[in-house]
């Protein structure tokens, strides 16, 4: 039998908890619940390349910050969204001192979209988080 690790779920499980120990804002992995709450889906799984005694592999998750508001899209509605987006980059900067060296190396947030429902009730800022695993097979 083959020996591996499910790689995606370590990294989906400790970015929940590095975004977990900072903000009481709900956690979730199937759908948004509640008035506000985070919503974390992985996204892809590429290789990067193929080393002697092992591989490096980056993966993609998206990490949703969903806000109800009621249809009222207001300036202090968006700087709420916008603040939470913010601070959830700021967790994973690179001077954030998260201890982080044994789940993957260069982790970031690559980009921030911000989008609204048409009938403008609820709001989102997806965020992609990217990072690189080296998986040593010896």
């Amino acid at each position: 039998m083959i020996t591996y690790a499910n790689i995606i779920n370590n990294i989906i499980g400790k970015v929940a908890n590095i975004i977990g120990d900072e903000m009481s804002i709900p956690i979730t992995f199937d759908s948004h619940k509640g008035n506000h709450s985070i919503l974390i889906v992985p996204q892809e799984d590429n290789l990067i390349d193929l080393l002697a005694q092992g591989q490096s592999r980056e993966y993609s998750i998206l990490i949703s910050y969903e806000l109800t508001t009621g249809g009222n899209m207001s300036e202090n509605t968006f700087k709420q969204l916008s603040n939470t987006a913010e601070h959830i980059k700021r967790l994973f900067a690179p001077d954030n001192n998260a201890d982080v060296s044994s789940y993957w190396i260069a982790g970031k947030i690559e980009n921030v979209t911000y989008e609204r429902d048409e009938d403008e009730t609820k709001i989102r800022a997806l965020l992609t988080f990217n990072c690189i695993y080296v998986e040593s097979t010896s």
